[in-house]
């Protein structure tokens, strides 16, 4: 099963990256949504709240897919181990 990388600061994310299995899934929470304003390396997700709270919306690269609290928890539940990042 693949890891769940939820990342919540912008600093942090490139060492998330550098650990990350190319099958991981990538989650930006808080204020590392400020990163999807750069091109990605590869597909991240964000939750949508936080991206829309910080009005980065139409700032968005390629390769992002907003998700909503519920599917955060799917995330959680189809994800093995949960890796925090701040």
């Amino acid at each position: 099963m693949a890891a769940l990388h939820i990342v919540n600061r912008f600093s942090a994310l490139a060492s998330c990256l550098e650990v990350a299995a190319s099958d991981d899934s990538v989650l930006l929470i808080q204020d590392a949504v400020y990163a999807l304003t750069q091109a990605p390396p590869r597909v991240l997700l964000a939750i949508a709240e936080d991206v829309r709270a910080r009005g980065l919306e139409a700032r968005l690269q390629e390769d992002v897919r907003l998700v909503d609290y519920a599917e955060f928890v799917d995330l959680t539940v189809t994800h093995q181990p949960l890796i925090s990042w701040d």
